[in-house]
């Protein structure tokens, strides 16, 4: 809003404003008036969490037996697994006590411990009492093809006095329920942590490695998210340090010799630490020092030596006795693509520790490098992993596993967990008293858990309560916009679900926000635009699961549109005035009024106005009476109807009279316009009647050859008007003015001297000259033969045989063109035909003695009469042979289809009765440019059009500019599997590197809709560019052969005679020496009725009615007046015919009805009215009888006699 005030009274003050839209390439989310829709579809319903119930027992007293195993001693290096984790490196044979203490470091056996003693070559081991009959424990090395397993020696029977409970291969500790208190929290810590990476105890336990003096393990509450992966999250644990404002060290108080850490790092940016360091007795000190870090986007585990770091980073360290590591954090610039986790602080290293470079040279096969990465269930790994038998492997092809022989710390030394639990869902109660735990949980992806086991399985039961919801999933269809859509998943992600929406024709931009996990999910869908949308409705959702999976679709908001821009008012740049003003407007926006005081006013006054009140005419002489004329005769402007005028005689401000000289005949509507004041208003209209008149025509007479011109002289042409001679029509019509109009005289069939009338036709109008046009036949010369009749359209040589031509002054012309006369005689003249269009020419010999007759014609030919093969490849190389005549050198052939696309067919060879050709290619072409809209990143943000529907072998051509936009973009085609997919189509359509402006093109020759997108647009949002191709079978195209010489193409042009009648009639072209062609073509010749005479009468019928026009030389002809029938019809001739009108029930007032003609099926109408007036009416008759010898006078009484 813009105000303007004053605080002075009085006073003159103006205000200049200019304004101007700009156009912006705006990015904004939406405007701030109108509101956009919201609609959220929901799958599945009410979540239940898996329920099972433990009863276990305290009083079991059973003589337990320790498991003892052998494992045979390896003379290289090897590995022990056991439960799926496997030791350090042993490099053998090592000591008993390195096998035992590398064993107790594993996470499947600690916190108890076995016994490992050397018995002759076998390492036995035995196990704690509480585990009882245990697997066998599992060797890898590179003495062995695959791993090897140990020898029981002495199954072992659990006590019973400590119980342990697996789930899904993981075990939780043995817990003593007889003598130890056990808590809820303490069950729910054994429980949540078989879903966490356990590691060797060495690494982050400080029981198990007293060495360890701080520890860092970064656990934190985990939100549920489906898409989590434990082991891209964290090393060890469930959860990593992913902000580099937290500290890896913080508040440590002890000395120790090492730092140690594991990290995956995805960044290439240098990685800095910070060190806080206290040395001796001095002041805390902020050490910045660079790391040398492995960048693979893999977790690695590495020990630094501190004292080596710090003096490595300053020769003053060398001189230190003691220091501590108080703090250590990452500078606050690390993005946060970098994860730290497991971090100790500590005297000695963790056992068999190695350095993070050691995973290329330690995770081997035995029978060669493995491959890494490889693909296993569906992930890559880059180190060894655990099949399905827990055994390590490190690669895998379709006919070959490549087991282990050793693994390091990223490989299979830590357990993994097989599922992952939703944090949130767990809940446990344990009941002491009735010996009873019952545990309710989920796993992501509502994955089924198997039934909890308790160990031993003789102290206690499993019972299962409820079951966990199953997973949604399948895939439905939608409707929008009368419009069905297929597949929709039931489970996908919420950006994903948006692209897919978004690659519907008629869907427009959208954001969608999904919320919920596995068992139910809400999809909120927001339009990016504001608007009203119509409701999505759920079509089919028989391949949702679970069946009959609630799904239910809501409008949370309707969408609505203000106009966010609209034009300046007008009223904002107006002055001040008591008269209307003059505006002009230019773009929508008022000119500026340089006249004293801005007054460009203009007032409509009835005190200004003429006005009509009367019309008198006699014959062409007009007499207007009225107020308000002009005594200035040029001041006064009559129109009669369109075009035609008055010229004024004379004038006062009361009358004018004058005279019609220009107008078109018939009932025509008079206008009046006042210089300066403007049309002259009435309450009628008034109409004058323009007569058609023929006053004269010159000459009166010629050679009955015609050819030869006629002009009338009257009043009341028009454009519409037809001449007749006789039954004949003058052909070459043209209408000088109003009053003089121009033809040519038909040629007569008549032998002797012949008078013809003259008539003109005007719309319903006739004129009719007094005096008649006559054909003189004395010495007209005669036409008997022509030589040759058809020739090509080149022309060539024309012999023409007859009598009458005399010696001199001969003109020959084939239609209007004249033709080079080489040689002429009384009965013989050679011409020379100039180049014409195929076609059936008139030819016009004119001699001394007028125009020769009867008519002939020459046909100029250039045909196609027979096209073979008639199909052909879409792709073109088809050889095509037409078939025809009158083909010369030079001469082309193209292809034509319906939407008049033009396709060359390659000349091969020319003759002039045949020409071979090869076709081109039909592919269509079809261009996406980068010009569309987003609603969020606006211009250059979307493709144009997003989706395009082509038939097979179109090409498709991407153009793509930044040049417009404020910053550079770089686009690129890649082909992806689906609407929302980033992964590549092995062997797609691909343009390359990323470019700020350029082109790709791809034909298209598979039926199928193909995905495509132009990765990482936006660099902040990784806004991707996305469009879809449907490619539709290639139809059959109907193409025209056009055979083209110079710029003449290949048809036949004919005229249709005077003499054919309306209907529909079969198009049948003979060819000499070939015969008809087909008859399957049908022209419609229209009727036409240009006037009936008279067009009223009485209604007692009786009357004889003359109608004129053309097309009645039918064999089917009707008229009817009112709905009844003629009671006579007379064909007359094609332009002519007579009516008797029928008798028809009379009423007081005139009836005005149609008068219908019908020929052959086609029927026109005009106008017939019955008058009252014109009805004879007898109303007595006296006397009423007389004698028969006749001779009685009758008097007859009535009304409107003669």
């Amino acid at each position: 809003m813009f105000c303007v005030g004053s605080i002075y009274d009085g006073g003159n003050f103006r205000l200049s404003i200019k304004a101007a839209m700009q156009q912006s390439n705006s990015r904004i989310w939406s405007s701030s008036l109108g509101t956009s829709e919201i609609q959220q579809i929901t799958i599945g319903g009410d979540v239940t969490s898996e329920h099972q119930r433990i009863v276990y027992m305290t009083n079991s007293s059973i003589d337990g037996v320790a498991e003892v195993q052998d494992v045979e001693a390896v003379f290289e290096i090897f590995q022990i697994g056991f439960e799926g984790a496997y030791t350090v490196l042993l490099d053998g044979p090592p000591q008993p006590e390195v096998v035992q203490e590398a064993l107790n470091d594993l996470p499947t056996i600690f916190p108890l411990s076995v016994t490992v003693a050397l018995v002759g070559t076998a390492y036995r081991v035995t196990f704690p009492i509480e585990m009882g009959d245990v697997p066998l424990l599992t060797v890898i090395s590179t003495a062995f093809s695959r791993p090897q397993t140990a020898t029981e020696i002495v199954q072992g029977i659990a006590s019973g006095l400590k119980i342990a409970f697996r789930l899904n291969g993981a075990i939780t500790n043995y817990l003593n329920f007889r003598e130890d208190d056990i808590s809820e929290t303490t069950l729910e810590t054994e429980f949540m942590n078989l879903f966490n990476i356990r590691c060797p105890p060495s690494l982050n336990n400080q029981q198990a490695a007293p060495s360890i003096v701080y520890i860092n393990e970064f656990e934190i509450s985990s939100p549920y998210d489906e898409t989590f992966i434990i082991t891209d999250m964290a090393f060890c644990g469930r959860r990593a340090l992913t902000n580099s404002n937290e500290y890896l060290v913080n508040g440590n108080t002890l000395t120790a010799e090492y730092m140690c850490f594991a990290y995956k790092i995805t960044t290439t940016d240098p990685i800095f630490m910070n060190f806080q360091v206290q040395s001796d007795e001095d002041p805390p000190v902020i050490e910045h020092i660079l790391l040398t870090l492995r960048n693979d986007s893999r977790w690695h585990y590495k020990c630094i030596n501190l004292r080596e770091m710090l003096e490595q980073y300053s020769m003053a360290y060398l001189t230190v006795t003691s220091f501590l590591i108080s703090r250590v954090y990452l500078d606050y610039y690390i993005p946060s693509r970098v994860m730290i986790d497991t971090v100790t602080l500590r005297d000695s290293l963790p056992i068999g520790y190695e350095e993070d470079n050691m995973i290329m040279s330690t995770d081997q096969s035995s029978t060669g490098l493995c491959r890494f990465p490889f693909v296993y269930n569906g992930q890559n790994r880059s180190s060894c992993i655990l099949d399905e038998d827990y055994m390590p492997i490190c690669g895998l092809t379709p006919n070959t596993k490549f087991y282990c022989q050793n693994s390091s710390i990223e490989g299979v030394r830590r357990l993994f967990p097989k599922y992952q639990l939703l944090d949130n869902s767990f809940q446990i109660t344990h009941s002491a008293m009735s010996h009873t735990i019952d545990i309710s949980f989920r796993f992501t992806a509502c994955m089924s858990p198997s039934l909890i086991e308790v160990l031993p399985p003789t102290v206690g039961q499993v019972i299962s309560i409820t079951n966990a919801s199953k997973p949604v999933n399948g895939q439905y269809s939608i409707m929008f916009n009368g419009q069905q859509y297929y597949p929709i998943p039931a489970k996908i992600t919420g950006s994903n679900l948006a692209n897919l929406l978004q690659s519907f024709s008629d869907f427009g931009y959208v954001a969608v926000a999904r919320a919920g996990e596995c068992a139910q999910y809400s999809y909120t869908i927001q339009w990016l635009t504001n608007g009203e949308q119509p409701l999505i409705s759920i079509a089919n959702s028989s391949e949702v699961r679970p069946i009959d999976a609630p799904m239910t679709v809501l409008s949370i908001r309707s969408g609505s549109t203000i106009s966010v821009f609209y034009n300046l008012p007008n009223d904002i740049l107006r002055t001040y005035h008591m008269t209307p003003q003059v505006e002009v407007l230019v773009g929508g926006y008022p000119s500026y009024c340089s006249n004293e005081n801005n007054n460009c006013q203009f007032q409509w006054s009835i005190d200004h106005t003429p006005t009509i009140i009367s019309v008198e005419q006699n014959g062409t002489m007009v007499t207007i009476h009225g107020t308000g004329f002009s005594a200035e005769l040029e001041a006064n402007m009559i129109s009669i109807g369109k075009n035609g005028s008055c010229d004024v005689l004379s004038a006062n401000t009361t009358s004018i009279i004058c005279t019609i000289v220009n107008a078109p005949s018939g009932r025509q509507i008079l206008q009046l316009n006042i210089a300066d004041k403007g049309l002259a208003s009435s309450n009628e209209s008034f109409i004058v009647d323009v007569p058609l008149l023929i006053t004269s025509f010159d000459p009166a007479g010629g050679d009955a050859g015609g050819g030869y011109q006629l002009t009338i002289f009257g009043s009341g042409f028009s454009s519409s008007a037809l001449i007749t001679l006789g039954e004949n029509l003058c052909g070459n019509l043209t209408v000088v003015n109003f009053t003089s109009i121009k033809c040519t005289v038909p040629p007569s069939g008549s032998m002797s001297l012949i008078r013809v009338t003259v008539i003109v036709i005007d719309g319903s109008n006739l004129a009719t000259a007094s005096g008649q046009f006559t054909y003189n036949t004395t010495n007209t010369p005669t036409i008997y033969a022509i030589d040759p009749t058809f020739v090509t359209m080149l022309g060539g040589l024309l012999n023409i045989s007859g009598t009458g031509f005399g010696n001199d002054d001969v003109s020959v012309f084939i239609d209007t063109s004249s033709a080079r006369v080489l040689d002429s005689s009384n009965n013989h003249i050679l011409v020379n035909l100039s180049i014409l269009p195929p076609g059936l020419y008139p030819i016009t010999v004119r001699t001394s003695m007028g125009f020769a007759r009867p008519l002939f014609h020459i046909e100029y030919r250039f045909y196609v009469q027979e096209v073979s093969p008639q199909i052909g490849s879409a792709y073109g190389g088809t050889d095509v042979y037409v078939q025809g005549a009158g083909f010369e050198n030079g001469t082309r052939i193209q292809l034509r289809d319906r939407n008049n696309r033009l396709f060359p067919c390659n000349i091969v060879s020319i003759q002039s009765n045949q020409i071979h050709c090869q076709t081109a290619s039909t592919a269509r072409q079809v261009t996406i440019t980068s010009n569309g809209i987003h609603p969020t990143f606006g211009f250059g943000y979307a493709w144009f059009p997003s989706r395009e529907t082509v038939q097979q072998g179109t090409v498709v051509t991407w153009y793509w500019s930044s040049a417009e936009l404020r910053s550079p973009v770089y686009y690129k085609i890649q082909q992806v599997a689906n609407a929302y997919s980033t992964e590549l189509v092995p062997n797609g359509f691909d343009s390359g590197s990323a470019t700020s402006s350029g082109s790709f093109s791809y034909q298209f020759d598979r039926v199928g809709t193909f995905y495509y997108l132009a990765p990482n647009i936006d660099q902040s949002s990784g806004y991707a560019m996305r469009g879809v191709i449907d490619v539709v079978a290639l139809e059959p195209e109907i193409m025209t052969v056009e055979t083209i010489w110079d710029k003449f193409t290949g048809s036949i042009i004919c005229t249709v005679g005077l003499n054919l009648s309306a209907g529909h009639h079969a198009v049948t072209v003979h060819v000499d020496e070939i015969g008809n062609s087909n008859s399957d073509i049908f022209y419609t010749h229209d009727l036409f009725i240009t006037s009936a005479t008279p067009s009223e009468g009485g209604y007692g019928g009786g009357l004889s009615v003359m109608i004129l026009g053309y097309g009645f030389n039918g064999t089917d002809v009707t008229i009817n007046i009112c709905n009844q029938s003629c009671l006579s019809v007379e064909i007359v001739s094609n332009v002519q015919l007579i009516c008797v009108t029928p008798e028809v029930s009379m009423v007081e007032v005139n009836s005005s009805c149609n008068l219908t003609v019908t020929v052959n099926g086609i029927s026109k109408n005009t106008r017939f009215t019955y008058k009252a007036n014109l009805t004879a009416i007898v109303t007595s008759v006296s006397p009423t009888r007389g004698g028969t010898g006749g001779g009685t006078r009758i008097t007859i009484i009535g009304n409107y006699f003669p």
